[in-house]
């Protein structure tokens, strides 16, 4: 695998069409017209000038934006050309970010003065001369003009880029094509993150310098509230912005952003833009998704009562398929869970599977293809929201055995109600959970029903003496009964069932009742 950023390459992104160059003081220098003589190259001959200010002040530093060009005639310079005062005004300006200085010849001095020269060079300003003959206002114009060049450049490519993205929603009408338009127009990657954190679309997503921007966007996604940051990305050198899809309480997911320059506002425009397109497609697609977990829930439902041709039928009618070899699952759910969190759930696990949520919304019955059990053993352990739930998994059926399935899942969280995955065979049962059906369950349940009504829970003090290998002491003092009356329960109990509990045919037989009964 590539793992490098993508090349830039040439295309249709607006962006490559912005021709006017940045101002700089190489640009001054350059231009004829102004004559400018450059003095001292320093560090900012090259540097993008925000602007050009005069002023003749001592301390012109409040009315300077970073990266400024200050010009000045030099009326606030002592006559004597004290070495102390020039090194305190250019340190003013170098605290100040200016870009450059200009000093403007033959207005009061005719030569620059050397200490200020002296100064500007101990500490890397570049210093130009302005002729007499040339105004100010001729340097500031022209740092003017090219400025709102470049500003009418940009607002093409922002008109023109957020173009492309809706051309791209509107023709193609799917995410993928919206991600790849917006990466083409940022000249850099986008990725789209699920609710669950999974990275469901990518476009120019190479280099592992993107892993910090999916993290982020997995953290923000954690928080349960609607999020943008920007992020620094190893190797990157554009910028980098994570946002959330969807509202708060419901969130459909993020989007990552690496571009291309800088996250100034024709970029945001752009991003902001392309975002909300998402977030529509984003609703549509729920509604598409809620359909086919509905057109799941039919399915589910019939096989669960035993309607194999019509399930199949329904099936094929929506181009879906009906695994040969399934499983059933039962995912307890909290009672206080909210609609959103039962439909994220769901969401989570039938992306490859048929699903349902119930009438009670306290569990989720899906089918699972056999072949598919070990991914959802790494849904569950992935997904937190899952990890921390009861769920139920059947042994490995036919298609017609779903009802069958659906009763293993459950006795399976009947066996074990904690947290996690619990498959039906797993269970220290063993034997019997391979002999155990509906039916088996259906019999002891009518059997030991002759118990019920009885004083002193006869089934709980069955199960108590047995776990207890039959011995009377140890079964009674944790009963807190005394032996005899545990010996009198015991023996009702085999009147009642027609058992004979002193032999091991009797004993085995209630311990199976006991076994079969506890779904």
């Amino acid at each position: 695998m590539d793992n490098r950023w993508p090349e830039r390459q040439s295309g249709d992104s607006l962006w490559r069409v912005q021709t006017t160059t940045p101002p700089t003081v190489r640009g001054l220098l350059a231009e004829s017209a102004l004559r400018l003589i450059p003095r001292l190259t320093g560090d900012g001959r090259d540097t993008e000038i925000d602007w050009v200010h005069s002023s003749d002040l001592v301390d012109p530093t409040p009315f300077l934006t970073g990266d400024t060009m200050l010009l000045t005639t030099g009326t606030q310079f002592p006559l004597d050309d004290a070495d102390e005062f020039y090194a305190d005004y250019v340190d003013r300006l170098v605290a100040a970010g200016a870009v450059a200085l200009g000093f403007g010849l033959e207005v009061i001095r005719e030569g620059t003065p050397q200490p200020l020269v002296d100064a500007c060079a101990a500490r890397g300003v570049t210093l130009v001369e302005v002729p007499y003959e040339v105004p100010f206002i001729a340097l500031i114009r022209w740092v003017a003009d090219r400025i709102a060049a470049r500003e009418h450049e940009r607002d093409a490519w922002t008109l023109g880029a957020q173009r492309a993205v809706s051309v791209a929603a509107l023709t193609a009408g799917t995410l993928v094509a919206v991600v790849r338009a917006l990466a083409e127009q940022v000249e850099g990657a986008v990725v789209i993150l699920s609710s669950t954190g999974d990275v469901v679309i990518e476009e120019n997503a190479r280099g592992t310098g993107l892993d910090a921007l999916v993290a982020e966007g997995r953290r923000i996604l954690g928080r349960g509230s609607r999020a943008s940051v920007e992020t620094t990305l190893p190797g990157w050198p554009g910028f980098a912005t994570t946002q959330t899809l969807g509202p708060r309480g419901g969130l459909r997911g993020a989007i990552g952003v690496a571009g291309a320059g800088r996250n100034d506002v024709a970029m945001q425009a752009v991003v902001t833009s392309a975002v909300a397109i998402v977030e529509v497609l984003l609703r549509y697609g729920d509604a598409e998704r809620h359909l086919e977990q509905r057109l799941g829930a039919v399915i589910v439902r019939l096989l669960l009562d035993g309607h194999l041709p019509g399930a199949v039928a329904a099936a094929a009618e929506f181009d879906a398929e009906i695994p040969d070899a399934l499983r059933v699952g039962v995912v307890v759910l909290a009672r206080s869970s909210q609609p959103s969190e039962r439909w994220r759930l769901v969401d989570a696990l039938t992306r490859r599977h048929l699903a349902f949520a119930d009438a009670m919304a306290e569990r989720i019955v899906f089918l699972l293809p056999a072949a598919s059990t070990d991914d959802l053993s790494r849904l569950v352990d992935t997904t937190p929201a899952l990890a921390v739930l009861p769920i139920g998994l059947s042994s490995v059926l036919a298609p017609v055995e779903a009802a069958t399935g659906l009763a293993q899942a459950t006795r399976a969280l009947g066996q074990d109600p904690g947290a996690g995955l619990h498959v039906f065979g797993d269970s220290a049962a063993g034997l019997l959970d391979d002999l155990w059906s509906p039916a088996a369950e259906s019999l002891a349940r009518r059997r030991l029903g002759a118990l019920d009504g009885e004083p002193g829970d006869l089934v709980a003090c069955s199960r108590l003496w047995l776990d207890h290998n039959g011995h009377w002491e140890s079964a009674a003092r944790e009963a807190g009964l005394h032996r005899h009356t545990l010996k009198a329960r015991i023996a009702r109990v085999g009147i009642l069932l027609d058992l004979d509990l002193e032999s091991f045919a009797g004993r085995a037989e209630l311990w199976a009742l006991l076994q079969a009964s506890r779904a």
